[in-house]
Formats: structure tokens, C-alpha cells, sequence
């Protein structure tokens, strides 16, 4: 039975259900296709920082005008909140406190709530942090970090609500073209036909481009994530770090635990085999990151390790907007690990663009395609030392 939709999306993560989203309050008949259960991939293992800081004013623009939906998301998306609320700092090492504080303007400038401070106001914040290697960290104190999995059913809730088909468990198999157009996909349930079709599948988006002939600048990459029991001296927690010293994150969570990133050079992965145990040293390498900046995690004790996945593009930036010469094909993937917290504005803006023509929450024209083929770059004038997990050493220059 041929099913039609004004929209397919592909992919059941955040950003494809807030897509979804958008486009069923907008009226858009919709159909939400996930091969797996909703949240099943990079999602449901997010690390789910909310916070604003980036590097670009437009990845900022994007978590700007997401911020004020994790905070707000009961009387905005009804369910339970899901936001948690603990300050945020970014720390870089003496040589790039000058491009922090730089940036530190530019986020002012588009209304964050953020300041710049030194090492030893950081020490006052956060008394058992290791300041020692630390030039400047820029201060968020609004913002924390969110519940992934209950953020993805808020927005699958609404968007069915609103009318939309969420079709978990439904692998799509093809996308179907007429000439430059697209007119819809085929699935394990059937074919849809549909006007418009918004590739959302992360780590999968890559391999089903290919199929029809697009080759994306993007390549699936594993994520290593640690989570240890923090010790009784740190039980009501501590801030989000963004670690650039280090290269790597760590953040409270529920049940005394925390968080942490652990650097991973895994390149060119299959999402569907991967398993999603840890090694021992990746467990080690993530203690000795936390240990550093926090010595009284020495006593913490590991709880659990786990792999997850993303699709990285060729500049660690997503890629967002239509597809040039196939009519109806737009692309919301790639997002290099740090989709998550821009997942709102994105629904709205990918929804203005197929319907109106424009993105107009934020201009996401940065994020096009055609910007590797143009050369351009979606990085900001003051980037900080670039994390080792986002260099492949094997990767053809």
C-alpha cells in the first residue's frame, strides 16, 4: 500500500523528530521514519549539553534560539521538564584566552547571558577544580544540560498530536527520484510518496546518500562516554566543563554520577555493528582527563562505560538546507557530535526552509552543502587548539 505525505524524515533523533515537530505545527502532513526505536542511535547517548558556546556565531545563534525551549519545555511542549540547570564553563589554555574572550563578545552580542573570567575566579566557582593549566573560561551561569531521551518523546508526542506519522522500526531502503525531483521513499513498510524529503539519519545519512549517487563530506565516527559515582566530598555536583585544555567534556548527572568524554579516534565505523562496550583504556583515559581537572575524583568509582556514534562532516560543522539539482532532497545531518542542544532551532528553521523558502529563526546558509565546494567554512575568526578526537591520522589530506 503506497502511503503519501507532504514530508518524509528520515531519522528518529532529536533533531529529525524536531524537525517533525515544526513542520506539523506548521499543518505539513508529516511522516517521521525511524529504523530502529526513536532515540535508538547518537541520541538516546548524547551527552546533551545546553549551552551556548561555540567558536561561530552561528552554531551560537542556533543553541541561542534552542535555549529558551529546554528551558521553558513544560509550558512550551507540555510532559515533564527536561532540563537540568547547572552553570556552564568552557576553559582554554593561556595561548587562546585571548580568542575566548573574543568570542565571549560575540555571544554577548547576540544576548547570552556570558562572561569571561580568569583561572582564579573559576577556583571561587568551583573550589576543587584544577586551575593550573587554565588561561580563561568563558562563564554560562543559565545553562546545564538536558534529558535526551525524554526530550526526543516530547517531541515525538507533539508532532503526533499535531497529526504527525512516526513510523519506528521502518528502515528506509531508497530514496525515490523522477529525473531532479524527488517523490518520495521506499521503506521496509512500503513506499511513501511525498513532495519533500529532509535526510536526518546521522551516522546513516552518508550511506544513503551514496545510494542514489550524493556523496557526503561527512563519515560515521565513534563517541566514548564514561560515567563514575562521585565521591561523598562531591556529592552535589559541579558545573558542565567543556575542557579545551584537554579536549574533552564532563558534566553532572542524575544518581551522583558524572558524565565524561572521553577522546576516541574510531573513524569510518558501521552504526549497526558497533558495539557499545568500552575498553579498559578508553575507561582509563577518560579517569585520568577528570582526575586532572578535579583531583577529588580519584576517589570516584567507575559505574559504566558506553560507545556511541555521529556522523562527522570534513569541517566538524553540520550540514544543513536543500540540495542543489534535486528538487525537494534537503539534508539536517551531520552535526559532529554536537547536534543536541541546537535540535530546536533546527526543527524551525528546516521547517521555514521547505515550506517558506527561507530559514528565518536563524540563517542556516553557512551550513549548505555547497559550502565545501565553494570553500568556505562555517568556523569563526578565534578557534581554539583543535580537539584530538576530530583529526583522523589516517585521513588522505
Amino acid at each position: 500500500m503506497i502511503q503519501t505525505a507532504d514530508v518524509v524524515v528520515v531519522g528518529g533523533g532529536v533533531n529529525g523528530a524536531s524537525i517533525a515537530y515544526a513542520l506539523a505545527a506548521r499543518g505539513t502532513k508529516v511522516a517521521l521514519v525511524e529504523k530502529g526505536a526513536l532515540a535508538s542511535g547518537a541520541s538516546g547517548r548524547s551527552s546533551a549539553l545546553v549551552r551556548m558556546h561555540y567558536t561561530n556565531e552561528w552554531d551560537s545563534r542556533l543553541a541561542w534560539a534552542s535555549f529558551p525551549v529546554f528551558r521553558h519545555w513544560t509550558e512550551l511542549m507540555g510532559g515533564p521538564a527536561v532540563f537540568t540547570h547547572t552553570g556552564f564553563v568552557n576553559v582554554v589554555a593561556p595561548a587562546f584566552a585571548e580568542n575566548l574572550r573574543r568570542n565571549v563578545e560575540m555571544l554577548r552580542g547576540i544576548g547570552v547571558n556570558t562572561t569571561a573570567i580568569t583561572a582564579a575566579e573559576l577556583k571561587e566557582l568551583q573550589p576543587f577544580a584544577n586551575v593550573d593549566d587554565i588561561g580563561a573560561a568563558a562563564y554560562e551561569p543559565d545553562s546545564g544540560y538536558a534529558n535526551p531521551a525524554e526530550t526526543v518523546e516530547g517531541f515525538r508526542r507533539r508532532a503526533t498530536e499535531l497529526g504527525a506519522t512516526v513510523m519506528p522500526w521502518t528502515a528506509v531502503t531508497r530514496i525515490i527520484r523522477q529525473e531532479s525531483r524527488v517523490i518520495g521513499v521506499e521503506t521496509s513498510a512500503g513506499r511513501i510518496d511525498a513532495g519533500s524529503v529532509i535526510i536526518a539519519a546521522g551516522a546513516w545519512s552518508a550511506r544513503l546518500c551514496r545510494e542514489f549517487g550524493l556523496e557526503l563530506p561527512a563519515r560515521p565516527k565513534a563517541i566514548d562516554t564514561v560515567a563514575v559515582a562521585r565521591p561523598p566530598e562531591l556529592a552535589k555536583g559541579h558545573m558542565v566543563f567543556i575542557d579545551n585544555v584537554q579536549g574533552n567534556y564532563f558534566r553532572p548527572e542524575g544518581g551522583g554520577l558524572t558524565l565524561v568524554g572521553v577522546p576516541c579516534q574510531e573513524w569510518d565505523i558501521d552504526p549497526d555493528t558497533l558495539g557499545t562496550g568500552l575498553s579498559a583504556q578508553a575507561s582509563d583515559l577518560g579517569a585520568q582527563l577528570l582526575m586532572h581537572r578535579i583531583p577529588a575524583m580519584d576517589r570516584a568509582t567507575l559505574s559504566r562505560g558506553y560507545k556511541a556514534f555521529d556522523g562527522y562532516s570534513a569541517d566538524r560543522h553540520a550540514i544543513l538546507g536543500r540540495v542543489d539539482g534535486i528538487d525537494g532532497l534537503y539534508l539536517a545531518t551531520a552535526f559532529s557530535g554536537s547536534g543536541f542542544k541546537i535540535a530546536p532551532a533546527v526543527g524551525q528553521c528546516m521547517a521555514e526552509l521547505v515550506i517558506e523558502g527561507r530559514a528565518k529563526t536563524v540563517d542556516i546558509e553557512a551550513f549548505s552543502l555547497r559550502r565545501f565546494a565553494d570553500g568556505r567554512t562555517v568556523e569563526g575568526p578565534y578557534p581554539y587548539a583543535v580537539r584530538p578526537d576530530y583529526v583522523d591520522p589516517k585521513a588522505k589530506t
